[in-house]
């Protein structure tokens, strides 16, 4: 089915956003978390585009489990919207924005047949980013820009150059990207811990160099064995699981990074002598929603640059991606999808809802 088979409509559309009569919105489907750990599929109404604003209409959203999972966890009492990597069409362009027409983009919004970004004069929109797909980028693939935003602002901060020896904990989508970032910026060795095979497995074909699976030795020592007994320089954290951090620190080499770029929850008790002090070792935290929104002279790299920079990765073919879908399946099947999420990591890895059928 084409994109626009998924709404329905009975009034007469103007691509121009204009109505030369009461418009009648369209109905279109959402997933929606009514309250904890419930998770079903509605439908919301979405009238026509004001003049500051583009109407768009889903093609393909992508699952960003660990936060997404930290929401279902947690949802009530009111209903949570989840998901926020979306790619879709833009059908209607408001009469006082400039700069967009009807095509391709990808923006940060819900899982939602259609969507209203307002855009905001000067800055671009009201989500901080919507940008054109190139041509031969797939919209499956482009709804890893806004994780992969997540994951190189993480190794923006942190750093990596040249013959740095990385460790990255967690091999989930983000993790994925965090590893094949810290390769591309010359992270050696690039090194892969989880707990399950099959992603340690996906990681070697995200660049990494060596896997550790955390389940059968200790992290920390075998990283330390694969370093030449120093350590990584970068540790990244890429994990939901708090009681992480401490193995992180022992990880780390003297002076080293340890980098939190997952989405953990809670609490965690650390040495501060023996994990951090004596090692002299740096902990940052990553949240890219702290961005400025325009660029500037001391930071060039904001949201949209960064999700810029992604798209022509995968437009000149120097980002590896598709092995990382396991699932590509209807948004009619996303609360089966949830219930495999909180099951647990076997079996899955990024999941694509399809919005066209």
């Amino acid at each position: 089915m084409r994109p626009h088979d998924i709404v329905k409509r009975t009034a007469h559309h103007d691509p121009s956003g204009s109505s030369g009569g009461a418009s009648i919105p369209l109905t279109v489907p959402r997933v929606v978390f009514p309250s904890r750990q419930q998770v079903v599929v509605d439908t919301v109404e979405i009238p026509d585009a004001k003049p500051n604003q583009i109407r768009a209409r889903a093609t393909r959203t992508l699952v960003s489990a660990g936060t997404e999972r930290n929401v279902f966890e947690r949802a009530g009492p009111q209903p949570r919207q989840p998901g926020y990597s979306w790619v879709g069409v833009v059908d209607q362009v408001g009469a006082d924005v400039a700069g967009y027409r009807p095509g391709a983009l990808v923006t940060q919004q819900r899982h939602q047949g259609a969507v209203l970004i307002t855009i905001d004069s000067g800055v671009g929109d009201s989500e901080g980013y919507a940008g054109r797909i190139p041509a031969s980028v797939s919209d499956e693939l482009a709804t890893f820009a806004v994780l992969g935003d997540v994951a190189l602002h993480g190794v923006r901060r942190a750093g990596p150059s040249l013959g740095d020896a990385v460790a990255v904990f967690g091999q989930g989508v983000v993790g994925q990207l965090v590893t094949q970032f810290a390769r591309l910026a010359g992270g050696y060795p690039v090194i892969a811990v989880d707990l399950d095979d099959d992603r340690l497995a996906k990681a070697r074909l995200s660049g990494a160099t060596h896997t550790v699976n955390a389940a059968r030795a200790n992290a920390a020592e075998a990283i330390r064995a694969l370093t030449d007994g120093e350590g990584a320089r970068m540790v990244f954290m890429v994990t939901r699981t708090p009681r992480i951090l401490p193995e992180c620190l022992l990880a780390a080499a003297p002076g080293g990074t340890v980098c939190l770029t997952g989405s953990p929850p809670g609490t965690v008790e650390i040495r501060l002598q023996e994990e951090l002090l004596r090692k002299e070792l740096r902990i940052i935290g990553t949240h890219q929603a702290r961005y400025p929104r325009t660029p500037y002279h001391m930071f060039a790299w904001t949201r949209a640059a960064n999700r810029a920079y992604i798209l022509g990765l995968l437009e000149r073919g120097e980002l590896r991606l598709e092995h990382l879908i396991s699932h590509r399946v209807s948004y009619r099947q996303a609360p089966e999808m949830y219930r495999m999420i909180e099951a647990g990591p076997a079996g899955w890895l990024a999941i694509v809802l399809d919005w066209t059928e």
